[in-house]
């Protein structure tokens, strides 16, 4: 299918789409049916699951990667330096172009989704088709438009839960729902008011897709999928009761969890991996490789020390999804460990899914919400909630029968058992640990950037400092003078 008009007017960068009325042919092919409208949904609405990436340069900014340079890869300083503005969390990101294709401007590509998912909201009724499909691809598309908003809020402003303020006064983005050309430039709403959206927009698409229940792919969103995301949204937002019921919802239907004892002795593939469409666990895949697998990561990046001393000694996922580098191999690679949960070759393109919403998520969205509400009441009984998904969850990580279950403990210990856990859990997969370490205050982290041979230089991400809140790119900026971008970092970022 041709794209149709308001497909042709991608406001990219929220600017007039006036001038676009010029570019329309009328060959154009205008949908008038609801499967018309599915392609949509699928082409304009989804993330690519090709080439292109959303956010591939966010892999660079938590405490869960390190830089290694050695001998064996002193060659590859340019994959090194191509991330240096990121690791070292510059100011100045906002203008740099990062090289080997990673485009700094996510600002672009989620607005550009918006619209494919806005198109189809808008029209969808008066297609010609049965209303059981309209419901599903109205139901999706809500779920996407809900995710795009979350994923730009959380990017580009301070967290919901700041403690210096309310959501309310927090600058947040313009909030996309509709696909109509306009001439005013849209300006940022709050935090609060992105949030509502969100929550507005997973109601809507939850009721839609919950008529029919339908799951048909790990590649199309489900009510199983847009429960999941409610349950994150809520725990963000602090709703504990219904990031709770949320969360609960999931595990009625999709309880399973992978067993990591069926990894042990096999190697992790692509075709067979941790994440993706194979893992039981399995609800929602988008994206491919190089998300979470950018140039230069296996070779020179990887995963920080730090995170590798979270893990128990008989925890599997250190042993199955964290490969250490064996003393005959150390010669000749610079890296000591690697991941293994995101494996591809950016350079063939290949189309391995890198981003996964599985069942596991749950668990912990539902432990942390009980934990917290135990903590606020002092009840008891909400510890034993919350140790139940975070024992159940763990007793598939570690050897058959060897499993000692966690029991209970004050509330603040607890709360921190259960974030390590969903560190160790949900390493490398989407931008949780970066959104995680938002939410729980901004804390100082560190980043080892090592420029030569035998030079090890430390940067640090101070408590709350500015750029914990990505730069709204220039180039949005420039084409939208409406827009106030955040405070930046003061200067340059100089080593510790």
């Amino acid at each position: 299918m041709n794209k149709i008009l308001l497909i042709i007017c991608v406001s990219l960068t929220l600017v007039s789409c006036r001038k676009f009325l010029t570019e329309y042919s009328p060959s154009d092919v205008i949908p008038t049916t609801t499967a018309d409208f599915g392609e949509i949904l699928y082409a304009d609405g989804y993330p690519e699951n090709g080439t292109r990436t959303l956010y591939r340069w966010a892999a660079f900014l938590d405490d869960d990667i390190q830089c290694y340079l050695g001998p064996t890869n002193i060659t590859a300083i340019n994959f090194i330096t191509s991330a240096r503005i990121l690791l070292q969390w510059q100011p100045d990101l906002a203008t740099e172009n990062l090289s080997f294709g990673m485009d700094i401007n996510s600002w672009a590509k989620f607005y550009k989704l918006l619209l494919g998912v806005n198109v189809v909201i808008q029209s969808l009724d008066d297609a010609a088709g049965p209303q059981e499909q309209k419901d599903q691809f109205k139901g999706e598309a809500y779920v996407l438009r809900a995710f795009y908003h979350f994923m730009l809020v959380n990017f580009y402003s301070r967290p919901y839960n700041d403690s210096t303020t309310t959501p309310d006064k927090i600058m947040g983005v313009p909030i996309r729902v509709d696909a109509n050309l306009s001439d005013s430039f849209m300006t940022r709403s709050s935090v609060k008011e992105v949030y509502d959206q969100i929550a507005s927009d997973l109601d809507m698409g939850i009721e839609l897709l919950e008529r029919k229940k339908k799951f048909s792919s790990v590649f199309r969103i489900s009510h199983i999928a847009a429960h999941l995301l409610a349950s994150r949204v809520h725990l963000y937002m602090e709703n504990w009761d219904k990031a709770v019921y949320h969360a609960d919802k999931v595990l009625a239907v999709h309880p399973q969890l992978m067993d990591y004892n069926s990894k042990i002795g096999v190697p992790v593939t692509m075709e067979d991996g941790l994440v993706g469409p194979t893992n039981v666990e399995s609800i929602w895949c988008y994206g491919n490789a190089r998300e979470r697998y950018p140039e230069g990561y296996g070779f020179t990046y990887d995963v920080s020390a730090d995170l590798v001393q979270t893990f128990e000694p008989d925890d599997l996922r250190r042993s199955i999804a964290i490969y250490e580098i064996p003393d005959f191999l150390k010669p000749y690679v610079a890296i000591p460990v690697s991941q293994q949960k995101q494996l591809g070759d950016y350079n063939s393109g290949n189309k391995s899914i890198t981003n996964s919403w599985r069942s596991s998520e749950a668990y912990l969205n539902r432990a942390e919400a009980y934990i917290q509400k135990y903590r606020i009441s002092g009840n008891s009984n909400y510890a034993t909630e919350a140790l139940e998904s975070l024992n159940i969850l763990r007793s598939f990580r570690f050897p058959a029968g060897t499993y000692q279950p966690w029991g209970v403990e004050p509330g603040d210990v607890l709360l921190q058992m259960c974030r390590d856990e969903r560190r160790r859990e949900l390493f490398c997969e989407e931008a949780h640990r970066w959104f995680d370490l938002r939410r729980y205050g901004m804390p100082t982290i560190k980043h080892i950037y090592t420029p030569d041979i035998g030079v090890v230089e430390t940067y640090t991400l101070n408590k709350r400092d500015p750029q914990y809140v990505m730069p709204i790119p220039d180039e949005v900026l420039t084409k939208n003078p409406a827009l106030i971008r955040d405070p930046l970092y003061e200067g340059i970022r100089m080593k510790d």
